[in-house]
Order: C-alpha cells, then structure tokens, then sequence
C-alpha cells in the first residue's frame, strides 16, 4: 500500500470515544515502575504511560487497514514495563482495546520508515504529539510490528508485502 492511500484511509479511523475508553485505564503500578526504571518523576511516568496507551489506541486502529506500526524508542520502553504486568496488559487488551496487541521484537527486517508512518497516522489520529516522546526524526524501537491476532505475524505472513 502507498503512503497517500495509507494516509486516506487513516481519517476513516478516528473513533474519539474508543480512545476516551482507552484512556481511561488505570493501572499506578505501571507508571511507579515506568518512573523506577527510567529515573524519571512519576508524573512523567504517567504521561508516558498515557502516550504508551495512545500508542495501543493507534495500533489497534491501523490494524483495521492492516498497516503494521512501530513506537518511538520511549514508548517502546513504557510498553515493555506495561507487558511485564501480563494480566493487567492481557485484562487491558480485552477489555479495552478487544483484541491482544503482540510485541514482536524486530529481527533485522524492519522497515526504517515505518515508524515515520506510525508518527503520521498517530498525528492524524491524535493531532497533538509530545516531540520528546514521537520525535520527528527516525528513532524507532527494536520491533519490527504492532500487530493484534488473528493473524499473528509469527505464524502467519504480514499483512502486506510492502512492508519490508
């Protein structure tokens, strides 16, 4: 898919009350461990934790146009402590967003410009993005898709052929 019809297809997404839902999700011990281990204040923490779970809104939306995306380097970071917690992250998938969001660590065949696509989509979905924690420029994480099942990209193949 071309990045003017991912584009297109991105403003059909928007659904402010499934991110209002989203949002809405507490969980204090994740943002306490997000502080503990990246030596930040807790209520940068919880700001972080907060753009983590825009980051999940967002994965489940481009999953609707099968579009795999990747977090910037922080949020990567805030979405492996919030995984750490496995049934508060499996309880948050169900509950909120329907369906279990897969990590899938990057194998050496990412696509350097897919996180510049995830920052679009996320821009057109959010309209404001924090630049400390979406940067402009490429600092994508060590994973290669945000993908949810079915399919999982493990043992099924991407959504597109144009992603790698």
């Amino acid at each position: 898919m071309q990045y003017t019809e991912i584009m297109g297809k991105v403003q059909t997404l928007k659904e402010p009350k499934i991110l209002k839902r989203i949002l809405s999700f507490r969980a204090p011990e994740i943002p306490k461990r997000i502080a503990q281990k990246a030596n930040i204040s807790i209520g940068e923490a919880e700001k972080l934790f907060t753009e983590t779970l825009k980051y999940l809104y967002i994965c489940r939306q481009a999953r609707k146009i099968k579009i795999p995306i990747s977090p910037s380097i922080v949020i990567d970071d805030s979405w492996h402590n919030f995984i750490l917690f496995t049934k508060k992250y499996a309880q948050f998938c169900e509950e909120y967003v329907v369906e279990f969001i897969h990590y899938i660590p990057d194998t050496g065949n990412s696509n350097p410009e897919r996180y510049i696509i995830s920052r679009n989509i996320a821009q057109s979905l959010l309209e404001y993005l924090d630049p400390a924690i979406w940067p402009e420029i490429s600092v994508s994480a060590d994973c290669s898709v945000c993908q949810s099942i079915p399919p999982c990209s493990e043992c099924q193949p991407p959504c597109s052929s144009d992603d790698n």
